[in-house]
């Protein structure tokens, strides 16, 4: 996808330009009266506060989650299927939205909508078992116990799967079926795949990321690290005495690692490989070589360019266009190169070090009351990125009922569609301890922690 694509990650979900500072307050309190409204099972309340939200942020995904979520349970069943067909329209790769929809059908009784909802969402996430489950009781529902059956031993639900092989053996396929559906909704309440607090239930995160010591390298689902090592096997030791310089220039040459593409990380430098394009920072070059134009790169928020520059002094961000190299020196920093699997993700500004033109990028950031506003580049697509830290980044899970903090000189990013953050103080009565981002939701986040700390 193109970078001047005029779409926006972020559909003015999680973060907000300068420009929003006067509508912000109001619709984040519009939002939090809403979930609230909805934990306290007020409904039709939930839904006049988040219509209200809306109204400052109409593209915000969490808020038109639990609008849809107030409308179905309200019986709206039609205007709860719009919002999630829009929002699967805005966000296709998000599988708990198609679960919503799917459940929206399920509940006014149209099991073949239904099964088609929820045989898509393991295509997205192959792990979903909720998915799974609900898919085996739209099938049983429609008289399929066959398949049903199988469907509910990959969401590991014995118990059903057992109930298919007896009804299917005993009773009339019609009869099996309503038996099978009010003994799962009498077992389970009908529970949508989106919480009353907006976060997703029972999702499994659909890729971890692990940081690698150099010359090796991993691949957890679809997200890679990668820090293979480049100059450690072709340096050789330090001499003492005076050495001849043609000798000098044969034996101690600069590291140049391979010429196929991306990055590579070597135990003193890191190469830039530029076929095309490439966002990157030059802060630390050492060489370059091959025919290439740089340009300044400016912060884009919802789809468009602004008049901000992206990042500052000799750490701006600049577009290199052409075929060549660029060799930094990495000067006691810390490289991870990581391959981006189509799933979004959130990164601090300041680490995101260089990317491939193939990944899609807004800036944005999370305001705190303190006044240490979160700088955040919101990046989706496929392609590899590069990381700058202090330390080796490290992985640390979000699970659902948990909230993480993570102080903010530590915060390097993290993953997972529906995490929601906030910055808050370390310490609410101690604020001169610092502030953190806490994390809600489920997925992954990556921290900065250098040996010693």
């Amino acid at each position: 996808m193109d970078s001047t694509t005029p779409r926006a990650l972020d559909e003015g979900g999680l973060f907000e330009d300068d420009a929003d500072l006067a509508d912000n307050q109001e619709f984040e309190r519009a939002l939090a009266d809403g979930s609230d409204a909805l934990q306290r099972s007020d409904a039709g309340g939930a839904r006049q506060l988040l219509e209200k939200a809306l109204r400052f942020k109409p593209l915000n995904q969490r808020a038109r989650n639990l609008l849809g979520l107030s409308l179905f349970k309200l019986g709206e069943l039609d205007k709860a299927e719009a919002i999630y067909r829009g929002l699967i329209e805005d966000h296709p790769a998000d599988p708990t939205l198609r679960v919503n929809l799917g459940l929206v059908f399920l509940k006014r009784g149209a099991a073949n909508e239904a099964a088609r909802c929820f045989e898509t969402t393991p295509d997205l996430s192959p792990d979903h078992r909720k998915a799974q489950n609900y898919l085996g009781t739209a099938l049983a529902h429609n008289g399929e116990l066959t398949k049903a059956r199988e469907w509910f031993v990959k969401a590991g639900n014995p118990a059903m799967a057992q109930r298919m092989d007896d009804q299917l053996a005993a009773r009339p396929l019609r009869e099996v079926a309503q038996t099978a559906h009010d003994s799962l909704d009498g077992a389970r309440p009908f529970k949508p795949a989106v919480e009353d607090n907006g976060t997703p239930a029972d999702r499994a995160p659909t890729s971890t990321w692990v940081a690698t010591a150099p010359a090796t390298a991993m691949r957890i689902g679809r997200l890679a690290v990668n820090q293979s090592g480049l100059s450690a096997a072709n340096e050789t030791p330090e001499v003492d005495e005076p050495s001849a310089l043609s000798e000098y220039t044969t034996t101690r040459k600069l590291s140049i690692p391979s010429r196929e593409g991306g990055f590579g990380i070597g135990a003193t430098e890191v190469l830039i490989q530029v076929r095309g394009e490439m966002l990157t920072r030059l802060d630390g070059l050492v060489a370059s070589w091959g025919q290439l134009s740089l340009k300044p790169e400016l912060k884009r928020f919802r789809g468009r360019p602004t008049d901000k520059p992206f990042g500052e002094g000799a750490r701006r961000m600049l577009r290199a266009a052409g075929e060549g190299r660029f060799v930094i020196s990495r000067e006691n920093r810390i490289f991870t190169a990581l391959e981006l699997g189509d799933e979004p993700a959130y990164f601090r500004e300041e680490v995101l070090f260089a990317f491939e033109e193939s990944i899609v990028f807004e800036n944005g950031r999370v305001p705190s009351k303190t006044g240490h506003d979160l700088h955040l580049v919101h990046v989706r697509g496929r392609g590899k990125l590069l990381l700058v830290t202090a330390g080796a980044p490290k992985a640390v899970g979000l699970t659902r009922g948990e909230p993480l903090r993570i102080p903010m000189d530590q915060l390097i990013g993290w993953h997972g569609p529906l995490i929601q953050p906030r910055v808050v103080p370390i310490v609410e009565e101690a604020p001169e301890l610092g502030v953190a981002l806490e994390l809600s939701g489920e997925g992954s986040a990556l921290v900065d922690a250098p040996d010693g700390r």
